[in-house]
């Protein structure tokens, strides 16, 4: 007979592995900012402040639902970040055209992220404990979350939010020309 973990108890695993995350995209081979300053062309004024606007958006909607554990929405944001995460770190190598398989931080999101918020995914569906209003809001209050945090280091660096997301379409349908 096995112990069937709560969302909550999920949320609390994936809090540890977004810390790690964070870890190995700023820590190995380059970085992830110096990934994102070298294709995107922008050029972040201090290097620091993206990191710091990056750990609190990804620690707080983290760590809020280890504090809420009866909002649903809350967790199942947490777990559609994770899920997010991988496809990101995937789509970055394509669209960078990284020389080998890896970004940094795609360690810990497809061995630790990805499938924490799949397994939580999994429970929640099956013992039906999210209604679909709660997954609406999981979806805008992960997505809101993610838009503010980004245009705070764009905008802060100097360059617009728009001109940075036409060099992130540029980038990744360039590759697809190119293919």
């Amino acid at each position: 007979m096995g112990i069937d973990a709560s969302p909550a108890a999920d949320g609390g695993l994936f809090f540890v592995g977004l810390v790690l995350h964070l870890w190995e995209e700023g820590r190995f081979p380059g970085g992830f900012v110096e990934l994102i300053t070298a294709h995107l062309h922008f050029t972040a004024s201090n290097r620091n402040f993206g990191e710091i606007i990056t750990a609190a958006y990804a620690l707080l909607i983290a760590f809020v639902p280890l504090v809420f554990p009866h909002v649903m929405f809350l967790t199942m944001a947490t777990m559609m970040l994770g899920i997010m995460e991988a496809i990101m770190h995937i789509s970055m190598i394509r669209m960078f055209r990284l020389e080998h398989f890896y970004s940094p931080g795609l360690a810990t999101a497809l061995v630790i992220l990805l499938p924490i918020s799949l397994y939580t995914f999994a429970y929640v569906i099956h013992y039906n404990l999210a209604q679909p209003i709660s997954w609406l809001l999981a979806f805008l209050y992960m997505l809101f979350g993610l838009a503010i945090a980004q245009q705070t280091v764009v905008r802060t660096s100097g360059m617009k939010y728009s001109e940075f997301l036409r060099n992130v379409r540029t980038a990744f349908f360039k590759r697809e020309a190119e293919s």
